[in-house]
């Protein structure tokens, strides 16, 4: 199937509710009463939110255009997965020191591009720029890409990547007053955009980031002019890289000035009030151990010994780098490789760690901080993504959590760590070089081991029995399921594993397990007059005494149809009649 295809079939619930699992969620979005859906293809939870992709694109359609969908009485946010956005993208590892004229010359002749076909959003570091472009883009990105690679930018090694469309918008020049609420209501509104909002969080008094349920919301509400209270506002698309890090806002600070007038006050309030009166109209003074440890406290605050001027002058020389990292698969490969290892053992002053979404470098020297800064980029910019199909049983396989962690760790001991995503029935592997890649994906590709274990009509009964799903519980690294032909099953496991899977499932089926049907003595002594031959044909049906008078208990294997004698025994009626021989 076609890319396209597949996100038209493609929906994406947001964080649903642990209580509701991935079964759950597969029943309700097949129940077309329900929620306007249909047959599924696969159903994947990832990253705090659940991917469906439908057989049918209409089936997507349909449950997007019922609305609300609820489920456990929690209310399900369900919406299109974000695409890549053909209008963004991101310039990473650029030199602080880089002029702006510098950044526009280099991606006007490398994208070649006019001067107002483009605005650039520097992040607050200076390493990272946002391109945004007026239309969307028109050459091939892979050979943009490897252009851009190997082309420096004043001395500096830059990658350009494609960004995923943000659900948020950052709204500033806010008048006095407004808040969650009244943000809320103005962007629903007709005049705001009309748009369904999710969540609004207050960054400042005139500040605010504002995320939308539907991702095509951001573009909508850019395409007009904004006005509240008579005041223009200025609203942009929001990217968490390219906001400064946090810090006190105006209505923080003032709130803690006030505090502290308030605190001051408030021990010269109980000074004067601890101060006996000798006449209402003296003025209290203070006495001179009061002035003493006055002078102390004033002269410990306004002149701070030598030592703490030397700590303070180390923290003010003290500098970070925040590299952020967008892509989820560069940075856990960044984690599971020996680079981040290395890369502290050789530079024991400077401290490297993962933090917000990205690599946070410290260290005193800046110019060496600088020159790791670009290490790290040089080591995102050099790993390698490939990409296979694989059908949708095989998709469901690799995306189990127990064969995910046993085929990374593989990878791992192996010497060439490398992580995978499955998105529909396609697999992303990253690595940190081709060759690294391709020894990957052709491990992957022999991993999956497959087994068919032909099936009686008494043993298809027995997959109908709550043993058998208990023993699916138990087979790890494991799907099994029947077979779209019949009569038999399809087992997938991993390479190696397929004999001892056949054996347990054979054993199950080949195993006797027992029910006993309890009933009234008279139905008994009914089925044996009028059903002998029925049961001298099933030689595993015994009858067995029971401690109660009036009732007597059938045991019957389960390899035998248990439904058949249920049926049998549910369709018999029997009542008391009363004779009177007088």
């Amino acid at each position: 199937m076609s890319a396209e295809s597949l996100e038209e079939r493609s929906l994406e619930v947001l964080a649903p509710p642990e209580e509701v699992d991935e079964e759950l969620l597969y029943l309700y979005f097949e129940n077309k009463r329900r929620s306007g859906g249909g047959p599924l293809e696969s159903v994947q939870r990832k990253d705090g939110r659940t991917l469906l992709v439908f057989e049918e694109a209409q089936a997507a359609t349909r449950v997007l255009s019922k609305g609300a969908h609820s489920l456990h009485n929690v209310k399900l946010q369900v919406r299109r997965p974000p695409l890549k956005d053909p209008c963004r993208l991101l310039l990473r590892g650029i030199n602080p020191n880089t002029s702006m004229e510098m950044v526009e010359l280099y991606v006007e002749n490398m994208m070649d591009l006019n001067v107002g076909e483009y605005t650039l959003f520097p992040s607050p570091g200076g390493d990272v720029i946002l391109i945004q472009l007026s239309q969307p883009i028109s050459t091939d990105f892979q050979a943009l890409s490897s252009q851009i690679s190997k082309r420096k930018l004043d001395g500096a090694v830059v990658c350009i990547e494609q960004l995923s469309q943000t659900d948020s918008v950052l709204v500033e020049n806010l008048p006095p007053g407004s808040n969650q609420d009244l943000l809320t209501l103005y962007f629903e509104s007709e005049r705001g955009g009309g748009q369904r909002v999710k969540d609004v969080n207050m960054l400042s008094e005139a500040a605010a980031k504002v995320s939308f349920v539907n991702f095509e919301s951001v573009d909508l509400v850019l395409g007009r002019p904004h006005k509240l209270d008579n005041t223009e506002l200025a609203v942009k698309a929001c990217f968490d890289f390219l906001q400064p890090p946090e810090s006190l806002t105006p209505r923080d600070s003032e709130t803690e000035q006030q505090g502290v007038t308030r605190s001051e006050n408030h021990v010269q309030m109980q000074t004067s009030s601890s101060t006996p009166n000798r006449d209402d109209t003296a003025r209290v003074q203070p006495s001179d151990a009061t002035r003493e440890a006055a002078e102390a406290r004033h002269t410990s605050r306004a002149a701070p010994s030598e030592e703490n001027m030397d700590v303070q002058s180390v923290e003010a020389e003290a500098v970070q780098l925040h590299v952020p990292i967008t892509d989820a698969a560069k940075l856990a490969l960044f984690v599971y490789s020996a680079f981040q290892k290395d890369f502290q053992k050789a530079n024991p002053s400077v401290d490297v760690q993962v933090k917000d979404g990205g690599v946070l470098i410290a260290g005193a020297d800046r110019l060496q901080v600088e020159q790791l800064r670009r290490t790290l980029l040089d080591f995102l910019s050099s790993m390698v993504e490939a990409c296979f199909s694989v059908d949708l049983v095989e998709a469901e396989f690799f995306s189990r959590k127990d064969v995910e962690e046993h085929l990374l760790t593989a990878i791992r001991d192996s010497g060439t760590p490398a992580v995978y995503s499955v998105w529909g029935s396609s697999l992303t592997l990253t690595a940190l070089s081709a060759d690294a890649a391709a020894t990957a994906s052709s491990f992957l590709k022999s991993q999956a081991g497959r087994v068919s274990i032909p099936l009686s009509p008494d043993q298809e009964f027995m997959l109908q029995l709550r043993e058998w799903l208990e023993l699916l519980q138990t087979l790890s690294f494991t799907s099994v399921k029947m077979s779209d032909r019949g009569g038999h099953l399809d087992v997938l496991t991993l390479k190696g594993k397929e004999r001892q899977m056949e054996h347990v499932i054979l054993q199950f089926l080949s195993s006797p397990i027992e029910r006993v049907i309890t009933m009234k003595p008279g139905m008994l002594k009914y089925i044996q007059n009028h059903s002998h031959q029925l049961l001298a044909d099933m030689s595993q049906v015994s009858i067995i005494p029971s401690e109660a008078q009036d009732v007597c208990e059938l045991k019957v294997c389960a390899q035998t149809n248990v439904s058949c004698w249920s049926g049998l025994f549910g369709s018999l009626a029997f009542s008391n009649v009363w004779l009177d021989f007088a």
